[in-house]
């Protein structure tokens, strides 16, 4: 809560050629919503593996296929996870040396519904024809009066109901999404909230390289963004809750010097 001080004017008088007036202290609520505050982690050493010959498509005879597995970790510090509608994650290769031959998660779609909408429509119409024909006959005894009523009606009734079924498939949205950038030398992973999935905690990408034959180890740039909406007033505008941008060293597993070299790079470019 804050207050604020208003000063109100009481009367002004020509004769007295002098200002009288009160300052008032008005309290004024001010309300603050908790932003989610995040925190992003990934290993900076990771180890590369080659990938048997069979699985390669497309490629030379000095090429290989290295298989890269990242693991992602999102931790909410504060504010609520709901207010995260996206996370966007970016591997790229800064030297344009790897090229990108495949990756995973893929574009999924997913509903929030468990099979197809069905949609049933009833009609119903009819129609009904009657006449009838009645009188009355004095009599002459008195005031009597007969009430003689031979009718003749006839009718013509129909019903008819038809039922439609329809089946629909049931709308999706996309809760990951993911393609190549920087000329297919980089992936690109937006993971998406849903009812069916949270985005905090561990996601497991993989990226698959082709390199030389002698490919022993190499560096990349790993960004991870938080992305949502802040409201400002009347209108609501983008807002990137959280990010971190940090270089990764790779090495093929098995090869010590290279994860040796690999470790030293690291090191290099923290100071």
């Amino acid at each position: 809560m804050f207050a604020h001080r208003l000063p109100v004017f009481i009367f002004w008088s020509p004769k007295v050629p002098l200002w009288i007036g009160l300052w008032i202290t008005v309290p004024i609520n001010v309300t603050h919503a908790g932003k989610p505050v995040l925190n992003f982690d990934f290993a900076r050493l990771t180890e590369c593996y080659e990938s048997s010959s069979l699985e390669i498509t497309n490629v030379y005879d000095d090429e290989k296929l290295v298989e890269l597995k990242l693991r992602v970790s999102v931790h909410l510090l504060a504010g609520d996870i709901s207010d995260v509608e996206e996370l966007r994650i970016e591997v790229k290769d800064c030297e344009n040396k790897m090229r990108v031959h495949s990756f995973a998660p893929n574009t999924r779609l997913q509903s929030v519904y468990s099979k197809d909408i069905q949609v049933t429509k009833t009609t119903e119409s009819g129609k009904q024809i009657g006449a009838a024909l009645g009188g009355a006959i004095p009599i002459p005894a008195g005031d009597l009066v007969a009430q003689v009523s031979p009718s003749l009606s006839g009718g013509l009734s129909e019903h008819e109901t038809i039922t439609e079924v329809q089946q629909r498939v049931a709308p999706q949205q996309a809760v990951v999404a993911s393609g190549t950038i920087n000329e297919e030398h980089g992936v690109f992973f937006k993971l998406r909230s849903s009812p069916q999935t949270s985005l905090e905690g561990v996601h497991e990408l993989t990226v698959r390289f082709l390199v030389p034959l002698k490919w022993r180890g190499d560096s990349m740039r790993v960004c991870c963004y938080a992305m949502g909406h802040e409201k400002m007033l009347w209108m609501e505008q983008e807002k990137t809750w959280a990010q971190k941008c940090a270089p990764v060293a790779l090495y093929l597993a098995g090869d010590v010097e290279a994860r040796q070299m690999a470790r030293k790079h690291i090191i290099k470019s923290a100071l």
